[in-house]
């Protein structure tokens, strides 16, 4: 597939089940923890959290979620998922870059991504979106996995 039209949109109640089938089938890069859909449309109701859809053609193939602390300028990118069927066609940076204009029109200026240390493929996929390594955290996640944590600092809102 060759440059497919991709849509990013807010998140809709029905792309719960969406979002949990793309997560089971790249679970081993994420934080252990139970994902359902309840746990996602909670997540979806928080004010200080959001979800962004990639759709291509109305279908969902792609997600990325963003937690955010308007309050002293800092935010969290993750998780972030593409379908297999879609990867390698510049999608997951389609959404991080939907995901920093958000958060800068909340006037976010440091934005933080965990990726697992093994994620080789992830760690290069945000050094290539300008994130720069910050700390390697030892054991940090529920199955003691050591988590490479990167930076990115945004441009203030005008």
């Amino acid at each position: 597939m060759k440059n497919p039209k991709v849509r990013i949109r807010n998140f809709q109640r029905e792309d719960a089940e969406h979002i949990v089938k793309i997560h089971e089938i790249a679970k081993e890069s994420f934080e252990d923890i139970e994902m359902n859909s309840e746990f996602i449309i909670n997540s979806s109701l928080r004010n200080d959290f959001r979800f962004f859809i990639a759709t291509i053609d109305d279908e969902v193939v792609g997600f990325i979620g963003t937690l955010f602390y308007g309050n002293v300028g800092r935010a969290e990118i993750g998780p972030i998922g593409i379908d297999d069927k879609y990867k390698n066609l510049g999608i997951g940076t389609n959404l991080v870059e939907h995901a920093l204009e958000f958060l800068k029109e909340k006037n976010i200026h440091r934005v933080i991504a965990r990726v697992k240390a093994e994620n080789k493929i992830g760690l290069k996929f945000f050094e290539e979106l300008d994130f720069k390594f910050e700390a390697y955290l030892k054991r940090y996640t529920k199955k003691c996995e050591d988590v490479v944590q990167m930076v990115r600092f945004l441009p203030p809102h005008l």
